[in-house]
């Protein structure tokens, strides 16, 4: 009898086992690349979805600002007030670049990836909070300098016509989108501030019940 117990038990708990790696093997294999649960779950479904969208379509506008900045050239024929504005620009895009690869290696480590960071990895980013905030900031900058000292730059003008109107619609875009995203921020904001009284005054109201059930 006892032996036969033992058999169960011991079939059982290898079924559990097969079971349990069965699992493991179901898991989709982008899972384990996706972001973190800790960092993910802090913010609304809502909230996260607007942040990868917002992150997605700036590095959009960022690569197309690397291609048309690459179209200036050599800058030694431009004044030198123009000149310093392209290289706000150029530490603008090392900024950035830096920035985009730290955070990648970050959650990379995080999630226990080792490979070379490459552009296909850039999805690592999109919900990233902390990568978001920086970069939005920095993309802010870059729109920044392009609407305030580029678009009135008349050497600049005469130097790139066309460019210079790729420039300017490019910050415009730039600048859309990042104040999209400041707005949804804050009405997101809004709404938990005012989910929070209620939260609490329902608590009020049950400890309220409780108390007169025990009286």
């Amino acid at each position: 009898m006892g032996g036969a117990c033992s058999g169960t038990k011991s079939q059982n708990k290898k079924q559990k086992l097969q079971s349990q790696e069965l699992n493991i093997v179901e898991q989709p294999y982008l899972e384990v690349l996706s972001i973190p649960q800790s960092q993910s779950s802090s913010r609304p479904p809502e909230q996260r979805c607007e942040t990868a969208q917002s992150v997605k379509d700036l590095l959009i506008l960022y690569k197309k600002f690397t291609d048309f900045f690459g179209l200036v050239g050599n800058l030694d024929h431009l004044p030198q007030h123009t000149r310093e504005q392209l290289h706000n620009c150029i530490i603008q895009r090392s900024n950035i670049n830096i920035l985009i690869q730290n955070n990648i290696k970050r959650i990379m480590r995080e999630q226990q990836i080792i490979k070379r960071v490459e552009e296909s990895d850039y999805y690592l980013i999109h919900n990233d909070e902390k990568f978001a905030i920086t970069f939005t900031q920095i993309m802010q900058k870059l729109s920044t300098i392009i609407l305030t000292e580029l678009k009135d730059d008349q050497d600049f003008q005469e130097a790139f016509p066309m460019l210079i109107v790729s420039f300017v619609d490019l910050a415009q875009q730039i600048s859309n989108v990042i104040e999209n995203f400041q707005n949804f921020k804050t009405l997101s904001s809004k709404k938990q501030r005012t989910k929070q009284p209620i939260s609490e005054e329902s608590n009020n109201q049950k400890t309220t019940n409780k108390i007169s059930l025990q009286q």
